[in-house]
């Protein structure tokens, strides 16, 4: 009834089914900010990001042990890669939180929609649509506003969530690339899988090199942040964005995974008591205009487009 009504068609809405889903994800990884920001307080960088990978790969394998064939590497081969690029992604990301701010960080993460359209376009043959390109200017324009980034001076741990920042572009890209609706239970484990491994060796070369060696001061903030990250942030989520990205563009994806760097800023005033100001809620309504722009500028212009061509007909 609710699809005649407004008269959508059935992929459209499947498509925008989808999207909110990875929109409600962003939520999940919004509160995981300041949660990290907290935790790295009684943890080094390297083991907690182990320990977080370690239990979601238990967690999955005990969940779906007779829904995939563990031993077949060639079903999960690509996997491997896209969960290189997604640990690269939080490794570098939970490294700069030691250095900056958690809505700066949000903000940094964001920077990703500079690459997404060239790099679809490039990769997947994808033109990004106008309104897309311009929603994520809208976006870009709103972070910048939201993180106060005209007052930030520049240190390493905004360099190292650059870098973040161009990772989780590629594993967008890549997502698409590999991932069907058929196999992205082997692709979500060849993430998992690649990243606990990279993590355990992470541990060793920078927990052991830059922190004095791997260190746990066991407390219920850490076990929280640990239960949620592995759970909500990493197995749920990972999850979800491996089953459903790909009935969207990358593009149209990384606008929704940077309504992230609004529920940072929202958490961050929550749990950490960062301050949430004028400019912080403008770039906020900034950023969801230009969402909203990317998701319905396309379906309104449509159904004008019809209502004109069916009024002429009659």
């Amino acid at each position: 009834m609710i699809k005649d009504l407004i008269n959508i068609p059935g992929n459209v809405l499947k498509t925008y089914k989808a999207e909110f889903i990875l929109l409600c994800i962003t939520i999940a990884w919004g509160l995981s900010f300041p949660l990290v920001k907290i935790s790295l307080n009684s943890i080094s960088p390297g083991l907690f990001i182990f320990i977080r990978f370690l239990i979601t790969l238990i967690t999955f394998m005990i969940i779906f042990r007779n829904k995939i064939e563990f031993t077949n590497f060639k079903l999960w081969k690509n996997g491997l890669i896209l969960g290189a690029f997604l640990f690269l992604g939080f490794a570098f990301q939970t490294v700069g939180l030691e250095y900056t701010t958690a809505s700066k960080s949000g903000f940094i993460t964001g920077t990703n929609l500079i690459i997404l359209p060239f790099a679809q376009y490039f990769i997947l043959k994808i033109k990004p649509g106008t309104e897309n390109i311009a929603g994520a200017i809208l976006v870009i324009t709103g972070l910048y506003i939201l993180s106060e980034a005209f007052y930030i001076v520049p240190n390493i741990g905004d360099l190292m969530t650059l870098f973040c920042a161009v990772f989780f572009a590629i594993h967008i890209i890549l997502l698409n690339k590999y991932t069907t609706s058929e196999n992205f239970l082997y692709m979500t484990f060849g993430q998992f899988f690649s990243m606990t491994i990279l993590s355990l060796l992470f541990t060793f070369f920078y927990d052991e090199n830059f922190k004095g060696g791997a260190f746990i001061d066991l407390n219920t903030e850490l076990i929280v942040t640990l239960i949620y990250t592995s759970f909500i942030s990493t197995l749920l989520s990972i999850l979800l964005i491996t089953k459903y990205q790909n009935m969207t563009t990358p593009l149209r994806a990384g606008i929704i995974y940077s309504m992230e760097s609004i529920f940072a800023a929202i958490f961050a005033f929550l749990v950490l008591n960062e301050i949430l100001n004028f400019n912080q809620l403008l770039g906020a309504t900034i950023m969801f205009i230009g969402l909203l722009i990317s998701e319905f500028y396309g379906i309104v212009k449509l159904r004008y487009k019809n209502a004109y061509s069916n009024k002429n007909n009659g």
